[in-house]
């Protein structure tokens, strides 16, 4: 466990909200679990979702389900091995929906989902793929119905290496195109023809970040309607806010985003400030 992971796992667990909704999460899955140790899924929350950022893509031609984990280790699982302190703290799962204050019925029904999720994976792993691969095959229909492309996001707030822990699950859609975005050095998922990843930077691996043959996303504070640099860091800057479609995006780019939540505001270094 890095430094970082380590400080991160000691701030979550005395977090309240997050601390609460373990315990929620924890008896959750307790009533959903039959005598015979087999999971009622109707109990638990469904694993691909939607959010707003993957919803742009529809205007696209793509339709995108993504998979949101609990980040870091929110569930008491560390789901983002080399996440930083900067992007742990200022984790995007605590933007939107995600954000601290949208209590309801006295709990927070988004950061109880995730938690429930990613300890479904941890320990229901077998069931968990099996419900996975089910709601997949749900999703391809759906987007073939509507006429688009099916995506998926594996990672929405996570960093897992699928391509090592479940590498069965995109010869299985050859038609889906997956992607995610990753903090990971080298990972390399060249090999498999339906996946794309983007690199993700943060305080602590810029110098590792821009020597990836990856493309890469960063967060920086511009306002939404102030316009981009055309370069950064010798790489040609593109939104990575018009839509999260990042397969699309050619090679050799910077992807800007910008801060979501409370991130405008952070000072560690994982928000750059540059100027057009």
């Amino acid at each position: 466990m890095t430094n970082a992971s380590q400080k991160l796992r000691a701030i979550f667990d005395k977090d309240k909200l997050i601390v609460a909704c373990r315990i929620a999460a924890l008896e959750k899955i307790k009533n959903a679990t039959r005598k015979n140790g087999t999971l009622i899924w109707s109990k638990l929350p469904s694993l691909l979702t939607l959010n707003p950022k993957v919803i742009k893509g529809e205007k696209f031609g793509y339709m995108t389900a993504i998979l949101h984990f609990a980040p870091s280790s929110w569930s008491g699982y560390n789901f983002c091995a080399f996440a930083s302190l900067g992007c742990g703290i200022e984790c995007l799962t605590t933007s939107g929906h995600g954000q601290r204050h949208m209590i309801q019925d006295g709990s927070h029904k988004v950061h109880i989902a995730r938690i429930t999720r990613a300890m479904l994976y941890m320990m229901f792993r077998e069931q968990f793929m099996a419900k996975l691969q089910r709601e997949i095959a749900a999703h391809e229909k759906r987007a073939k119905r509507a006429n688009a492309i099916p995506c998926v996001r594996l990672n929405g707030t996570s960093d897992r290496l699928w391509e090592k822990e479940q590498p069965h699950i995109f010869a299985m859609f050859p038609n889906v195109t997956y992607y995610d975005y990753t903090k990971v050095p080298n990972r390399d998922v060249s090999h498999i023809p339906n996946y794309t990843l983007t690199f993700s930077r943060n305080e602590t691996n810029d110098s590792v970040a821009w020597s990836q043959p990856l493309n890469v996303a960063f967060v920086a504070r511009i306002g939404k309607n102030d316009p981009l640099p055309k370069l950064y860091r010798g790489r040609e800057v593109i939104s990575g806010d018009i839509h999260d479609l990042r397969f699309l995006d050619g090679i050799n780019k910077a992807v800007l985003l910008t801060p979501k939540g409370n991130a405008y505001l952070d000072q560690s270094g994982f928000v750059v400030d540059i100027a057009a």
